[in-house]
């Protein structure tokens, strides 16, 4: 049994890059991924945590009460073991196997926002597993997150437009909920300061930890794909490290500098953002 290499980081956070360059590294990351590069396998099991513990994907604090509640955590993780040993493994692994992904003797793992404050679950179920941790300056995450929030609070506003046609509010089972705490850039912020903690809390207590800064990700590629696959066993290849480093695009980092109004609320931010190690 192998266990599995897991990328932490906020949502908008860059995982969804680290996640193709372990996949282009040789790293098996599903067969069942996104465009945003998430397994759906490992998706709906966060997913399912989340719901059993009264959270969501933007308010993940409320997970912790499962987490301390020993009953709870103890059945969640055997729900956890029974999928992942089972044949629906398949939808990731795409092999039949006895034991579903206990049996995987690969390099493999998985890339989803959620594992952050559900990883003392997944802990349980692999103790050595290896952690690859991403963050980002929370401005541009919180830029980003308001960004896509707007689209999907459109796409959440023609939806109610029809079915209010036909239907009444009171029995709505589907709330305007997917953009909210993202909606303004004040609130994306705190919630990106909420996950952040809660990752930096529980990674204190781990071993085989590997931090990655989104900018300098994008500013110094090849240093940083360097020791990525020194923490994963892959040996250099420069052919590989020219053919991923040409690919990303540094502007991208710190663009909040680019946008006055961004500058501004960064600088109402300056002590929270120091004291994740960021200047503004």
């Amino acid at each position: 049994m192998s266990a599995p290499f897991v990328i932490v980081g906020m949502h908008r956070s860059g995982t969804s890059l680290v996640s193709r360059i372990l996949d282009q590294s040789g790293v098996f990351m599903g067969l069942d991924l996104q465009e945003d590069h998430e397994s759906r396998f490992f998706i709906e099991l966060n997913k399912w945590i989340y719901e059993n513990a009264g959270a969501d994907w933007a308010r993940p604090a409320a997970l912790q009460e499962l987490i301390d509640f020993q009953p709870a955590k103890k059945g969640v993780e055997e729900y956890l073991r029974s999928k992942i040993s089972s044949k629906f493994s398949k939808k990731y692994s795409g092999k039949s196997l006895s034991n579903g992904l206990f049996d995987l003797n690969i390099k493999w793992g998985w890339k989803d926002p959620r594992n952050g404050p559900a990883l003392p679950i997944w802990r349980e179920i692999w103790p050595d597993m290896k952690i690859i941790h991403v963050t980002r300056h929370g401005v541009d995450v919180a830029s980003s997150l308001q960004t896509r929030s707007g689209k999907n609070w459109e796409e959440d506003m023609n939806r109610f437009s029809k079915w209010m046609k036909i239907n009444s509010w009171k029995n709505s089972k589907l709330p305007i909920r997917r953009g909210q705490r993202a909606a303004t850039i004040s609130h994306a912020f705190d919630f990106w300061s909420e996950q952040l903690t809660i990752e930096n809390k529980t990674l204190q207590e781990y071993d085989f930890v590997h931090q990655i800064r989104y900018e300098d990700l994008l500013t110094k590629p090849e240093q940083e794909i360097k020791k990525l696959w020194n923490f994963i066993g892959v040996e250099d290849d420069d052919v590989l490290l020219e053919k991923i480093s040409s690919s990303i695009d540094g502007s991208r980092a710190f663009a909040y500098r680019n946008n006055h109004e961004l500058s501004d609320f960064a600088a109402t931010k300056k002590e929270i953002l120091e004291s994740f190690g960021y200047s503004i």
